[in-house]
């Protein structure tokens, strides 16, 4: 009888207990460092009100209060639980005491116990490491550069415990560099030591940089938000660990970076800012040709540098040749080596005159950081022979000397002097009857009609003005897409995706008027922005960009490819008709 009189006084009192207030104050970490920040959580049991903080002395309140209420079941039934948390730090060295927080519960009013912060000095990285759970890193590959030289950048967390999905609330502008960020298409995490510690860690973020103008950058803070889990090293009721969720905000500073100017000793006058390490390669397709013909010049820049940003060499054709625009291909790729690519360029030249030419040699100069000095490379000249007959008339004789000179005289003010005399007027023929007299009379009746049915076709073209704008600019758009149509047709899908990029980029360059090297996603966005173009078809163009750029690494198949090809051209034409 005396055991069933002791269990019922302990179901009794276990009953009592559950059913009392349990106000309590929770904190992160008990002791912390200068300027740390640290979670505070007031719980309550039961459903209460007009809850009151404490006054927080000598600790500063960053975030809160974060209200929440939650209910769970175990063994004893259905519990409840109403939390109000904040993310405090404190500033000072010291001992601080969270003071009380009241809050009235069924009209009655309970207070916490207060608690006590140690606040202590900044720990060295290793001790600093060994204690954190999860941090962030920003690392370079070089922290001394030249000016024009890329470097390699990472955003690299290192962690212990369960992540979330993270978020960047702040970032370095970069002001000064040129940025072109490496495509992820996920992040995957290695073990790695650090000071006896093992870590997992995972790159967030990588990109290379190429800086513009010399002097020392502090670019400023990366900073993010990011979910955690972590065991609190305590127990359920059944025996089971428990664990803390909350967001953690990981802060590092961009390394310095010192970026050197390019040295004025020994640099060449043809020096147009390219710097690294490159080589050249040019082509002609042949040495001799009649006037009927053509020949296509090449020039071939390869390698390894800001290869994006670097000009092609620039080339003087003799003035007997007819010179259309030149045709400009190029290809970039961005990585832990930093930025390599090539970029070629090919120019179609038609004769005027027979004769023997001479195209003197190319050059191409460039720095190359590692050995500190400039290089200058350079091309054979090129000898060529024309013949056939002269395409346009020559004034006066038609001889070899006189063609050649009349060919030395172009784009000259002077001319030779005649060496032939003119047609004279016999002063006994008839003007009536003359052949001058009967064009003066049908002249004006000529251009009279001329007129009419120049004015019929502006009218037909005005009121079909629609129609030819999409034609003009169907064609534009074909022709620049050229390249990847035939990519598109040996079913190679990633060279499609790159002459695409090209093709865009040089479409839009043309019609700004703006060099192949200047134009990036951002900055085609930014002047489409100020036209008169669509919003929503600037947006599908930068997501086919986008796809393109994608397609280097996850290898996109040929019948998306196809889609692609004509919704560029699409594009492209609605685009070409709103500019």
């Amino acid at each position: 009888m005396k055991h069933w009189l002791y269990i019922l006084i302990f179901f009794g009192a276990g009953q009592l207990s559950f059913a009392q207030v349990q106000f309590r104050t929770k904190v992160s970490q008990r002791e912390v460092q200068v300027g740390q920040r640290f979670q505070v959580e007031f719980t309550v049991n039961e459903e209460g009100e007009g809850f009151r903080a404490p006054s927080w002395q000598g600790l500063e309140v960053i975030n809160g209060p974060n209200y929440s209420v939650s209910t769970y079941m175990d063994n004893s039934g259905t519990r409840f639980q109403l939390s109000y948390s904040y993310l405090v730090r404190a500033k000072k060295l010291g001992v601080y005491t969270i003071d009380p927080a009241f809050i009235k519960i069924k009209g009655k009013t309970y207070r916490t116990e207060p608690v006590r912060i140690k606040v202590v000095g900044q720990r060295s990285s290793a001790e600093s490491r060994k204690r954190e759970l999860i941090f962030l890193k920003a690392i370079v590959d070089k922290r001394e550069v030249y000016q024009g030289e890329p470097l390699f950048a990472k955003y690299r967390m290192y962690y212990r415990v369960g992540v979330g999905q993270h978020q960047f609330t702040e970032e370095p502008e970069f002001q000064g560099f040129y940025k072109e960020e490496i495509d992820q298409n996920s992040i995957s995490s290695k073990r790695e030591i650090l000071d006896n510690v093992e870590y997992n860690a995972a790159d967030l973020r990588k990109m290379v940089l190429i800086p513009q103008k010399d002097g020392t950058y502090k670019s400023g803070p990366v900073e993010l938000v990011i979910p955690i889990r972590y065991a609190s090293g305590k127990r359920d009721y059944y025996g089971f660990p428990q664990y803390v969720n909350r967001d953690a905000e990981l802060k590092t500073m961009f390394p310095e970076i010192k970026v050197k100017p390019l040295p004025t000793k020994g640099r060449p006058q043809n020096f147009s800012g390219a710097v690294g390490s490159y080589t050249m390669k040019t082509e002609i397709s042949s040495l001799e040709l009649s006037t009927d013909g053509s020949i296509s010049l090449k020039i071939r820049i390869d390698g390894k540098g800001n290869i994006k940003l670097a000009d092609l060499p620039k080339v003087e054709f003799p003035n007997a040749f007819e010179v259309f625009d030149p045709e400009i291909n190029e290809r970039s790729s961005v990585g832990s080596y930093g930025m390599r690519g090539s970029k070629e360029i090919e120019y179609l030249l038609v004769p005027r005159y027979s004769g023997t030419y001479k195209i003197d040699p190319i050059e191409f100069s460039f720095f190359n950081p590692k050995t500190g000095r400039y290089k200058r490379l350079s091309s054979e000249a090129f000898e060529i022979k024309v013949s056939g007959e002269t395409k346009a008339p020559l004034a006066g004789n038609s001889a070899a000397g006189e063609s050649q000179e009349s060919v030395d005289f172009i784009n000259k003010d002077i001319l030779f002097i005649k060496t032939s005399s003119g047609k004279w007027l016999n002063p006994s023929q008839g003007f009536l009857s003359s052949q001058g007299f009967w064009i003066g009379l049908l002249l004006p009746l000529l251009i009279a009609g001329a007129m009419i049915v120049w004015w019929l076709r502006m009218r037909s073209e005005l009121e079909n003005s629609d129609s030819l704008r999409v034609q003009r600019a169907g064609k534009a758009a074909k022709k620049k897409l050229r390249k990847a149509q035939m990519a598109l047709k040996h079913g190679d899908a990633e060279l499609f995706y790159q002459e695409l990029e090209t093709a865009v980029y040089g479409f839009f360059s043309a019609k700004f008027s703006t060099g192949i090297s200047q134009m990036s996603k951002d900055y085609l966005q930014e002047e489409l922005q100020k036209s008169t173009a669509d919003v929503q078809q600037i947006k599908a163009l930068m997501n086919l960009l986008q796809k393109a750029e994608m397609a280097r690494y996850t290898g996109l198949k040929i019948e998306a490819a196809e889609q692609d090809y004509q919704h560029a051209m699409e594009l492209l034409t609605e685009i070409d008709k709103q500019l």
